[in-house]
């Protein structure tokens, strides 16, 4: 079974599981490894508990099982998309406006030394295309959503030293 197909038929099983919680799907990972990694993250209006994760997995490791969608043995993992969200369209992305991001590229980019990993300023999101403005006046960077293999939130910290150094 092809990578795509795999990921479509465990995301048929896993969106009515989530829903039926009153949840939402963040989005569905399968890593590569000596097991298949099957990630799923989902989030709700007031977050997450562990509960709703414990009985999602238990759900879903039981659809999994019956449906034979996997041969072997494999990791389940459920978990809120967490303060650094990994981005499964650019439409996620758009509510993120203004927020600091990394993208990686499926290939180097040509008009950026071959470079092929870009923290910067999530500038815009129109339709499939992303827009960056790259940190130290490097410019602004846009790509087509099939061009990221990876995209990210970046949680910044709030400062709460008022200033004052530590010891």
């Amino acid at each position: 079974m092809s990578g795509s197909t795999r990921h479509s038929r465990i995301l048929a099983i896993v969106e009515p599981i989530v829903e039926s919680m009153n949840l939402t799907l963040w989005g569905l990972e399968l890593g590569a490894g000596p097991r298949l990694v099957v990630r799923i993250y989902v989030e709700g209006p007031e977050g997450v508990n562990i509960d709703q994760c414990a009985d999602i997995s238990r759900h879903t490791g039981l659809a999994l099982e019956v449906e034979d969608i996997i041969s072997g043995a494999y990791i389940l993992e459920v978990s809120s998309p967490g303060l650094e969200r990994p981005f499964f369209s650019a439409a996620q992305m758009a509510a993120y406006v203004g927020s600091p991001v990394v993208v990686v590229l499926r290939e180097p980019h040509g008009e950026f030394s071959g470079r092929r990993k870009f923290p910067g300023t999530l500038q815009g999101v129109n339709g499939e295309d992303v827009t960056l403005s790259l940190p130290e006046e490097e410019g602004v960077l846009t790509v087509h959503w099939n061009d990221i293999k990876k995209a990210h939130l970046v949680h910044v910290f709030p400062d709460t030293s008022n200033g004052k150094k530590k010891r």
